[in-house]
């Protein structure tokens, strides 16, 4: 069994496709799995990654009968996965070549963690870099502001860092029961390790994507979804933390840094508040 399991799901990205899979070959290591969920393309997608496949075993592709949506797709490779360290790969982001050796060695050194987390590059078409965000968990004493501050600078992308595939599906039975929405669900899946501060994280391990990636999921969310989904995944925030073992002076704290988390990695209230008056006006656009 390979130590590490890869997820790639794709939709029409024979474009990026072959680059992202070639990025995968040629990491320093090399013990791994890549299953290809294809998630009903009507470009070459599928044809890139048999090719990828009959060339190197450790490449395997599985076609879904139709196309089950993004967020199924990515959750299916959870499932699929073989090893005990599982991360998925977009279908049109890049990493450096130690990007893997890099992020499993801190599993190898600390066999109680939960998620390694790169630093995360954005660059423009031409490969230039748009900007970085390189955060990292700050060494703060008290336990409370040291994780409400690790939740207001965690990127949302640390989602596609190098998880333990347990505590991963224990995150994700943890919180898409309460939020069933799409827009939001990678932060709010990391929010369960952050708040247990299982997450290392390390410079070293670049993660690179597009600042403008092209839209081939679409969908136009009314102001009444997107009430609803900041009212689902502030709910969500809030059980998530009535789990923990915390004093009430930490309850506080972590209560008001949860307040702004759940405003910054779903759609704002000054964004939504826009959109109910363009409705109300009758701009849909």
């Amino acid at each position: 069994m390979a130590q590490v399991s890869i997820g790639v799901p794709v939709y029409n990205g024979a474009t990026t496709l072959a680059a992202v899979l070639e990025c995968i070959r040629v990491q320093t290591f090399s013990d791994f799995e890549v299953i290809i969920s294809d998630n009903g393309s009507t470009d070459d997608s599928r044809k890139i990654a048999a090719e990828f496949s009959r060339r190197d075993a450790r490449f395997r592709l599985i076609e879904q009968p139709k196309n089950v949506g993004a967020k199924n797709n990515f959750l299916a490779l959870v499932e699929m996965a073989g090893s005990d360290l599982f991360m998925w790969r977009a279908d049109d982001e890049l990493s450096n070549p130690d990007y893997l050796s890099t992020l499993k060695r801190h599993f190898d050194e600390n066999p109680r963690l939960a998620l390694a987390a790169p630093r995360i590059r954005f660059v423009h078409d031409d490969g230039s870099t748009n900007y970085e965000e390189g955060f990292a968990i700050p060494p703060i004493r008290g336990r409370a502001k040291r994780i409400g501050e690790s939740l207001l600078g965690a990127s949302p992308s640390w989602f596609l860092g190098l998880w333990r595939k347990d505590v991963l599906r224990a995150a994700l039975d943890e919180v898409l029961p309460t939020y069933p929405y799409v827009w939001g669900w990678d932060p709010i899946t990391l929010l369960p390790v952050l708040l247990d501060e299982g997450v290392e994280t390390d410079a070293r391990a670049i993660l690179i994507k597009r600042s403008i990636s092209p839209a081939r999921y679409r969908w136009r969310v009314p102001a009444s979804e997107m009430w609803e989904m900041r009212r689902a995944f502030r709910r969500t925030c809030f059980a998530v933390l009535e789990r923990r073992k915390w004093t009430i002076a930490e309850r506080c704290i972590l209560s008001v840094y949860l307040v702004r988390f759940a405003n910054l990695r779903v759609y704002r209230f000054w964004k939504t508040m826009r959109a109910q008056v363009r409705e109300l006006l009758g701009d849909r656009r």
